[in-house]
């Protein structure tokens, strides 16, 4: 999938702007990734952090892909994005 990256405090204006020519944003809190953000957020209320997908998996093994099945996996180098994937 192709993403950007978005702040857990921007607003969802501005997720609608990042949004365009991307299928997701990675949202990051203070340190690290929190969640994911789709078009399907963009009609609730809230920042960004407080309306993202947090069912994730972060640089998971696949046995626990398979097992927890989580909305979103993000593979991670060095901390930063580099793959990010739909759960099975």
């Amino acid at each position: 999938m192709e993403f950007s990256i978005i702040g857990a405090e921007d607003s969802l204006e501005e997720a609608k702007i990042r949004l365009q020519g991307v299928d997701v944003l990675v949202v990051y809190g203070a340190k690290t990734i929190i969640g994911v953000l789709t078009a399907d957020h963009l009609g609730m209320a809230g920042t960004c952090g407080e309306v993202c997908e947090l069912d994730i998996l972060l640089d998971a093994d696949p046995l626990f892909v398979k097992k927890w099945k989580p909305a979103f996996v993000i593979i991670t180098d060095d901390g930063e994005p580099v793959l990010v994937n739909r759960g099975p």
